[in-house]
């Protein structure tokens, strides 16, 4: 019946549609609009929605899957009809106030496989969308295809809203967040998503740079998200005094060329049980982990780990890596040698000068040997043994020792156990 059905409606209005005069009664009261009053939908969609839209589209469009953004403070509609004769939408989804809702790719297509009618037949349909507010609201709506979503940068910069996913595609994005839309306790985290296309392609991370006022204001943090399981928790005392002075924050992001992310802001975040404390200690050198990552050296910080929706647990760290106890060791070097410059056969460190030097040897994974070499001119021992009668040298644990009777004396003629 699809196909008598379709040409039957061929008329410019329902004034001269007959399959409307004849079937009227049992047709949806959305009909004439969804036939007649629609507007050819291409992506991206940047409208401002203040009544309800019909948008033609082709299957092709429909079948990318969809993004869609929406600012209001009314849940928007949006619902795809495959024929204006039926009743219900083949595909309905709702967008709550300032947020951002995704259909994929396989989800639409299931939907559409359960269509009647050939696979040929189907690629010829010109699917209709309704967008509307639930409650008459006005309000802004962006559609993308699923997996793409708008450039932010500093000429056009997206407001960050609570509980808004941003689709990062571009390598570098800008967003802010007005001073007045700030938590007023100053509690808000942001959280990474990037899940690998393929099988041999790792999760990869974000950096975050803040700025006040502008996009090359003051700068207010920095880090990077290494994972959807951390998150990064805003300085709360800096988003109080930002809202306290009426200062935007600019919140910039950016990741490698060549993958798609999603940013995700949570202001007024709760908390689950903490995570008990880590305190750790272990030689320099080595490494320690802490909920995946790796750290080389002292630090201490709360750690926010990422629970579900807008809940985190928090952990206190302490880490620190305890610096190797020096192994002394004296060489005595003729000063035409100290020119050539002398190998300390212990370190392998080529030695230039008289004095202390510190030498450290790092090996991965393995504690850091620390080494104090003085070097010495060995001529101040002729000085100690030019008015000492019986006065004797011995090296001693590679230690130049000058034995005076019974006492023991460095060669700077200091007396020694």
């Amino acid at each position: 019946m699809l196909l008598p059905l379709q040409a039957m409606a061929q008329a410019t209005s329902c004034a001269d549609d007959e399959f409307w005069k004849v079937y009227k009664d049992s047709l949806p009261d959305t009909y004439c609009e969804c036939t007649y009053n629609t507007t050819p939908f291409v992506f991206p969609i940047d409208t401002v929605l203040t009544e309800p839209v019909w948008f033609s589209a082709k299957m092709d469009d429909i079948k990318q899957g969809m993004s869609a953004y929406w600012f209001s403070d009314d849940s928007v509609v949006l619902e795809v009809y495959a024929f204006c004769i039926s009743h219900r939408p083949t595909i309905s989804m709702i967008v709550p106030p300032n947020r951002m809702y995704e259909m994929p790719v396989d989800e639409i297509n299931k939907r559409i496989d359960e269509l009647p009618g050939s696979a040929e037949y189907l690629k010829t349909l010109e699917p209709r969308i309704r967008a509307y507010t639930l409650h008459g609201g006005v309000g802004t709506v962006y559609c993308y295809p699923y997996n793409h979503g708008p450039h932010s940068t500093c000429e056009k910069p997206m407001e960050m809203r609570s509980w808004m996913t941003y689709v990062c595609e571009e390598a570098e994005n800008v967003y802010r967040i007005p001073a007045s839309n700030i938590p007023s306790k100053g509690k808000a985290f942001l959280r990474w998503i990037h899940k690998p296309d393929h099988a041999n392609l790792k999760s990869q991370p974000a950096d975050i740079r803040l700025t006040l006022d502008s996009c090359d204001g003051e700068e207010a943090g920095r880090a990077t998200i290494t994972d959807s399981m951390h998150v990064y928790m805003f300085d709360s005392a800096m988003l109080v005094d930002a809202r306290k002075a009426g200062r935007d924050v600019w919140v910039h992001v950016s990741h490698v060329e060549g993958i798609t992310g999603r940013l995700r802001y949570f202001a007024n975040p709760k908390y689950a049980e903490g995570m008990p404390d880590i305190d750790e200690s272990i030689c320099l050198g080595k490494t320690l982990t802490v909920n995946g990552r790796e750290y080389s050296s002292d630090t201490t910080f709360i750690e926010g780990i990422y629970v579900n929706r807008d809940t985190l647990s928090t952990q206190h760290v302490t880490l620190t890596f305890t610096e190797p106890t020096p192994i002394y060791d004296t060489v005595l070097v003729d000063p035409k040698d100290l020119k050539r410059g002398v190998v300390h056969e212990l370190t392998g460190a080529v030695l230039f000068n008289y004095g202390d030097t510190i030498i450290d040897i790092v090996a991965p994974k393995q504690c850091t040997k620390r080494y104090q070499v003085t070097v010495k001119d060995p001529t101040p021992i002729e000085n100690v043994d030019a008015d000492r009668k019986g006065a004797r040298k011995q090296i001693q644990n590679g230690r130049i020792i000058i034995f005076v009777d019974e006492r023991k004396y460095n060669i700077v003629g200091q007396q020694i156990d």
